[in-house]
């Protein structure tokens, strides 16, 4: 009986130390099999599916899980070892993604209440607009009237220019104010996630934060791009300061700006319609940008999958993937 229990854990004890000894003494044959050299780009890999296994910090299990597919023979199972490492490979690349759906959440979230501060913003406008231009046709259609009717008689005359002269200024008047009120009136945020406040440097609340894996994935160079160019956060900050939406974030105006896109639960800091329009849209941006992660996460366990699968589309080679 106690023989036939130190069979087994003697068993387990062999694979254990063969398991070590797979790494240190074959993992130069495993390199020239799989194509993948220490410090030098994979060549199975997309250069976008590379860099995200980087950033997971995964990328030598990657590489030992396609050497261990290229040294196995057509039709012959995987190892115990190689499926461990499919295992780990897949709950990191899984809690990645969830990490990105965790952010665009977030986003979405914050969308949503922008878009109901616009709506009621939008509202209050439309009502002082419609009422100044109700008064602006009072005043000078209505009491033009009146003046006409006071020209009949020599004795009412100037009474009726005074009254038209004070129609022409009063209309004049509330053209401005029309004008004005267009602007819409201002209103805080309230309680919502500022997701902007990390890309642009100011302490996130609300859960707001971003997952070590998606912040290091935008402060990346994307690739297959010069050197010279920025990181995926930098190319986005030269876009809004190109289209208008931000001003140099070293003057008092654009550090203005940036208070009142990153604003929450501050009752100071109050913002226009035009201001949540901005926000709204570099949330998107941020949103695209942060999507894309995704991509390249499929372009990962797409490159793991058995040469014969189906399951997901066809399996594309680095080459065939365009940057």
């Amino acid at each position: 009986m106690k023989l036939s229990l130190l069979v087994p854990f003697a068993a387990l004890v062999a694979f254990s130390a063969g398991h070590g000894n797979l790494s240190a003494q074959q993992q130069s044959d495993i390199n020239n099999l799989s194509g993948c050299r220490p410090g030098e780009r994979c060549a199975q890999l997309s250069p976008h599916a590379e860099q995200v296994a980087e950033i997971l910090g995964i990328k030598p299990l990657v590489e030992q899980a396609l050497a261990m597919r290229a040294s196995r023979s057509a039709g012959a199972a995987m190892t115990v070892e190689e499926l461990s490492l499919r295992q780990e490979i897949t709950e990191a690349t899984v809690a990645a993604s969830f990490d990105v759906d965790g952010v665009l959440a977030e986003i979405e979230q914050e969308q949503a209440h922008i878009a109901e501060v616009s709506a009621f913003l939008q509202a209050r406008r439309d009502r002082g607009v419609n009422l100044a231009s109700l008064a602006n046709v009072i005043t000078g259609s209505g009491v033009g009237i009146a003046v006409n009717a006071l020209q009949f008689s020599s004795s009412t005359a100037d009474v009726g220019n005074g009254i038209g002269v004070g129609s022409g200024v009063a209309s004049t008047a509330l053209s401005l104010v029309g004008i004005r009120l267009q602007r819409g009136p201002k209103r805080q945020m309230g309680s919502a996630p500022n997701m902007l406040a990390v890309p642009l440097g100011r302490p996130p609340v609300l859960s707001s934060n971003y997952p070590q894996d998606v912040l290091t994935y935008l402060n990346s160079l994307p690739p297959r791009e010069a050197e010279e160019r920025s990181t995926r956060l930098q190319q986005l900050l030269h876009e809004w300061l190109a289209l208008g939406r931000l001003d140099p974030l070293d003057t008092p105006k654009g550090q203005k700006e940036v208070d009142l896109l990153t604003s929450s639960l501050n009752p100071k800091q109050k913002l226009r319609i035009e201001n949540l329009t901005n926000r709204a849209m570099m949330l998107a941006d941020v949103a695209g940008r942060v999507s894309l992660m995704k991509r390249d996460l499929a372009e990962l366990m797409r490159a793991l999958r058995p040469e014969t699968s189906t399951v997901g589309g066809p399996r594309l080679l680095p080459n065939a993937l365009s940057g």
